[in-house]
């Protein structure tokens, strides 16, 4: 045979048998042509709902007098409603007996040294200013109230605890006159009248010199039985003619359910020297 002839038997009669491979090597990339069509699926999808989700967004926006974006006003189909003003941040009261009474409540701290390690702690009822000096009368334990003042000393810096009370006493209190300078001086035309009420008072009614006065009835940190009250009446001498807790109704206010025991005072305090007048 002629290699021609064994030629022809190769290519012809007895062609080739065919690459195994070939077929595992279509389904590959059958497979890779299927996934990039469902990859570019995907893209397109995301594009068009990141179009939709921003076009009123953009559509928002216009140029302002000065050339910058800003927000467009809404539609008039759909007028925005005049949002409602926002109440100012107030730092939460905090009571050391556990219960903070509703206003008037003050939980200023009263911190000027040396005196405020004498007190501490203690928190301010009222302050006020006459001509021979300013003064603050601050609550300290459970039912005491101090006085701060200054160099004149004008009432005396009392230091009163209100724990004794009767049955159906609504009101215990103390008067203390204003001096030029300290009690051996002259008298001024100021009285300060302080004391306590039951912690449904709000306010203080006091008839005196033949004038109304109302003052706040406040509670602070230092006890959950009592409130506290205390105003600066311009005349020497005053003789009170009445006390009146109010609550928050402006009715009389009843007599403190638990009013405090028999304090020991950490230091030298006094008794209230007023008379209680329901």
């Amino acid at each position: 045979m002629s290699p021609a002839t064994k030629l022809e038997v190769l290519t012809d009669s007895r062609p080739e048998p065919p690459d195994p491979a070939a077929p595992i090597r279509l389904r590959i990339k059958r497979r890779q042509l299927r996934r990039r069509g469902a990859a570019a699926v995907l893209v397109t999808a995301a594009a068009v709902a990141l179009t939709v989700a921003a076009g009123p967004a953009i559509g928002a926006l216009r140029a302002g007098p000065s050339g910058d974006p800003e927000f467009a006003a809404p539609p008039t189909s759909a007028p925005a409603s005049t949002p409602a003003p926002r109440s100012p941040k107030v730092s939460t009261p905090v009571s050391t007996q556990g219960k903070v009474l509703p206003p008037p409540w003050s939980d200023k701290e009263f911190t000027r040294m040396p005196d405020a390690n004498a007190y501490r702690p203690a928190y301010y009822v009222a302050d006020g200013r006459i001509p021979t000096e300013k003064w603050a009368i601050i609550s300290t334990q459970d039912s005491c109230l101090v006085s701060d003042e200054g160099k004149a000393n004008s009432f005396g810096r009392p230091f009163d605890c209100f724990d004794e009370w009767t049955a159906g006493q609504t009101v215990s209190y103390t008067v203390n006159q204003a001096y030029a300078k300290e009690k051996n001086a002259p008298k001024v035309d100021h009285s300060l009248v302080l004391g306590a009420v039951s912690i449904e008072s709000r306010t203080v009614r006091i008839v005196a010199g033949g004038k109304t006065y109302v003052t706040d009835a406040v509670g602070t940190p230092t006890t959950n039985r009592l409130r506290f009250f205390a105003i600066e009446i311009p005349k020497r001498d005053l003789t009170i003619t009445s006390i009146t807790p109010l609550d928050a109704a402006n009715r009389p206010a009843p007599a403190p359910a638990n009013p405090p025991a028999r304090t020991t005072c950490t230091y030298s305090c006094g008794s209230p020297s007023g008379t209680p007048i329901n």
